[in-house]
């Protein structure tokens, strides 16, 4: 397994880091196009969740033969994420994701590569 993290200032133009970061991941675990866009729409998803939670946010990214799992972390989390966006955002990344796990300050989500 190789872990890959990211830190930076949880603002949405920066959210193509992400964007980038996770394709290049994504594509050399062998994930295709369309499940590498699925993955970037679900980081952006995770990212729009985590929006003033907190002002910093972590993401690591663990590699493996055949799966990726993140984990999007608020760093000093602070405000609650109910409202009706946000339950929007939950049912993408439970239709893009195979697992989807929201705790307080933490997103984890994962994709298996399928044969």
């Amino acid at each position: 397994m190789k872990k890959y993290y990211l830190s930076f200032e949880n603002t949405p133009e920066n959210f193509s880091l992400a964007r980038l970061t996770v394709s290049f991941i994504a594509n050399s675990i062998g994930f295709n196009i369309e499940e590498v866009e699925d993955i970037k729409v679900s980081i952006s998803e995770a990212l729009n969740l985590q929006l003033g939670i907190s002002k910093e946010v972590k993401i690591v990214f663990y590699s493996m033969e055949n799966r990726l799992e993140i984990d999007v972390i608020a760093l000093d989390p602070h405000l609650d994420r109910e409202g009706e966006s946000n339950k929007f955002a939950k049912i993408i990344l439970e239709t893009l994701m195979d697992e989807v796990k929201i705790e307080e300050g933490i997103i984890k989500i994962s994709k298996t590569l399928k044969d």
